[in-house]
């Protein structure tokens, strides 16, 4: 029974040194910083701000970095998603490092300018993900490598947010009564001066008939007095 057992043992030991010497080779140690960087904006520039994130690669082969922007799994506290999550850019999309070396992610925040006066006293978070893949590996191996988050904390600029709220009750009453007073206001200036229009119109009308009535009568009396027989006598 003894030996039994042992063999099984050895049996164990063997296939498991056989599976790790025909294994891929498990390899890890990317890394990013920082992996938080806190962006405070102390007032809305005319351009985009910029930041940068760097990128180790400590092996001896070449690997590509991809990086893409998402909103956080889980945030800290205080903190809100961004608004619109193409205000951040990460230029380039991709990067080619060499062994043992490093490069840069160029971090652009660009808020759109009719954004800006909204979003006042505000935090937000943002997470960068960097995902190392195997560019090249002569070992035979291949890479493993978990995805990184850099994670962007932003605090917008303390000052006033513009409100696009209706104004309270008591401050929309009177507004309401004094535009109402003026509409009314104008309709009784218009029907009044309407009215006054048509009697002038009226008194031209009947000053134009009177004289046109005088002016007959006057030609009949003066018809009358070149011809002093009536018109029905005859000699």
């Amino acid at each position: 029974m003894k030996k039994q057992t042992l063999i099984f043992l050895l049996f164990l030991f063997l296939v498991g040194n056989i599976i790790l010497l025909i294994s891929p080779c498990v390899k890890s140690g990317v890394k990013v910083s920082p992996a938080e960087l806190i962006i405070t904006i102390e007032d809305y520039p005319e351009k985009e701000i910029q930041y940068k994130i760097k990128v180790t690669n400590p092996f001896a082969w070449d690997i590509t970095a991809y990086s893409k922007v998402i909103h956080p799994y889980d945030m800290k506290e205080n903190y809100t998603m961004i608004p619109d999550l193409s205000w951040i850019e990460i230029l380039p999309d991709t990067l080619d490092i060499p062994a043992n070396s490093y490069k840069e992610f160029e971090v652009f925040i660009n808020i759109p300018e009719n954004k800006k006066m909204l979003h006042y006293n505000e935090s937000w978070e943002v997470w960068v993900i960097v995902t190392p893949r195997l560019s090249y590996f002569s070992g035979g191996g291949t890479l493993i490598q978990l995805q990184l988050a850099v994670r962007l904390l932003i605090h917008t600029p303390t000052g006033t947010m513009i409100s696009w709220t209706l104004p309270a009750p008591h401050i929309l009453y009177p507004i309401l009564g004094i535009i109402t007073c003026l509409m009314v206001l104008s309709a009784a200036f218009l029907y009044v001066k309407k009215k006054r229009n048509i009697k002038a119109d009226k008194s031209a009308i009947f000053y134009v008939k009177k004289k046109k009535e005088s002016n007959v009568e006057k030609e009949k009396l003066e018809s009358q007095k070149n011809n002093p027989f009536p018109p029905h006598y005859k000699l």
